[in-house]
């Protein structure tokens, strides 16, 4: 379950009852994976996109990070299975 708010979102996996705060840039990841993003360079090109003052480098590190959250909460299912579910 997804709620969109101005500055971010809130999402909520029922199976395991957590709910998940993200700001902008966690939202734009969030929304990029919903659109079956195929590999992780893809995803950090068009997270780069919406912010280009960020570099490659640490959109990629961010996005793994964040990646690595949401398997632990239990809303992937892996990081692996997070590009593109």
């Amino acid at each position: 379950m997804w709620i969109d708010l101005p500055d971010g979102a809130v999402l909520f996996s029922p199976e395991t009852e957590v709910y998940y705060g993200l700001n902008n840039v966690g939202s734009v990841i969030w929304e990029l994976l919903s659109q079956r993003i195929s590999s992780m360079d893809l995803l950090c090109e068009a997270v780069h996109e919406q912010f280009p003052d960020a570099t490659l480098e640490q959109i990629h590190a961010d996005v793994l990070e964040l990646l690595s959250d949401f398997s632990e909460n239990g809303l992937v299912d892996s990081v692996d299975e997070g590009l593109g579910a």
